[in-house]
């Protein structure tokens, strides 16, 4: 019988620091403690296990998927880590699931962990657009109104991250900071600042819509199901303002589509 093909990306149970390093998000640091962590616990068996490593978090363990392997796992855990290193056998990436912190639920297959973390990143850009969009308002209504926005979107944010049982990124990624640029380009009062958070919302609800039809566990998907309600009532709202006040829409920039 033929042997199987080896799978040519890095194997985390396995690779050396340096390997690790040519991982997209790993340095040095990073390297190190992913090693101290099998050394102490034994080789990972579930990407769930790897988020628990120092400094993994939901956005970088969907790189390690995409650019590494588990492998098998040749190491057994030392004695009384059992639960820390998890006793499932690895789930191939291509049908990743992480394992929520509550309620036992599972994200789905890859695609799927790839749009929560993609709705996390937008929920947090969303919520930073709104802040230099209600720096320009002047009317107490309309801040009031994107003030709650701008809450739902770092609730959204934080739940969806729980649902992870991962933290929060430190920073937006590409996208967000473009969205962020955009908004502080448009956003000179308040005409302009609702224009830009409708192209923004115009984002999140598409994500929101497209994460639906993935393989989600009923809990996430109730949860994703709430907070697009949420963003589909923001966006109504903007709508219903700038047709009141009527204020024409602009086009939006090329860069703002390209980056979307």
């Amino acid at each position: 019988m033929a042997k199987a093909p080896r799978d040519p990306r890095i194997d985390l149970n396995n690779a050396t620091s340096e390997e690790l390093e040519a991982i997209e998000g790993i340095d040095g640091e990073r390297a190190r403690l992913i090693i101290e962590h099998r050394s102490e616990r034994g080789a990972f068996r579930s990407w769930e296990d790897v988020l628990s490593v120092p400094g993994i978090d939901s956005v970088l363990l969907g790189k390690l998927q995409g650019g590494s392997s588990l492998g098998a796992a040749t190491g057994s855990p030392p004695e009384g880590a059992g639960d820390a290193a998890g006793e499932g056998a690895e789930t191939a990436p291509g049908s990743a699931k992480t394992k929520r912190s509550e309620g036992g639920g599972e994200i789905g297959d890859m695609t799927a962990l790839e749009q929560i973390v993609g709705l996390i990143l937008l929920d947090m850009a969303a919520a930073e657009a709104y802040r230099v969009a209600i720096a320009a308002c002047t009317t107490p209504e309309i801040k009031r109104q994107l003030e709650a926005f701008r809450g739902d979107h770092e609730r959204h944010a934080r739940e969806l991250s729980d649902a992870l049982g991962a933290s929060l990124p430190d920073r937006p990624d590409e996208r967000g900071q473009c969205i962020r640029r955009y908004t502080e380009l448009s956003a000179r009062e308040e005409r302009s600042a609702l224009v830009a958070m409708r192209g923004n919302e115009e984002l999140t609800n598409d994500a929101y819509a497209s994460a639906l039809g993935s393989d989600l566990p009923d809990d996430v998907r109730r949860m994703v199901e709430a907070n697009w309600q949420d963003e589909r009532r923001h966006i109504r709202w903007i709508n219903e303002e700038i047709r009141t006040h009527g204020w024409e829409l602009p086009e939006v920039p090329a860069a703002m589509a390209e980056a979307a």
